[in-house]
């Protein structure tokens, strides 16, 4: 029984702080490295006082992967 349980064991999932940029609207999104899988994860962190943009809100999630690679689509038009 006690080998069933420690099957299920996942380890946890941490989250490293890369980088924070403020965009032109004044909110800011995170990147972030998910461990222990070596995953990029773009994020809204905190909407600005004037944005106008009714999509962006505070923990919304931007983009999975590699934030400094090219999206798939730009690398069709090359």
């Amino acid at each position: 029984m006690a080998l069933a349980s420690a099957v299920n064991v996942r380890p946890p999932m941490m989250l490293d702080l890369e980088a924070l940029e403020s965009l032109p609207c004044g909110c800011v999104a995170a990147a972030y490295r998910a461990r222990p899988w070596d995953l990029a994860v773009v994020s809204l962190e905190a909407k600005g006082p004037h944005c106008v943009l009714p999509a962006h809100t505070a923990g919304q999630l931007l983009r999975l992967g590699d934030p400094l690679e090219p999206d798939f689509e730009e690398g069709l038009d090359e």
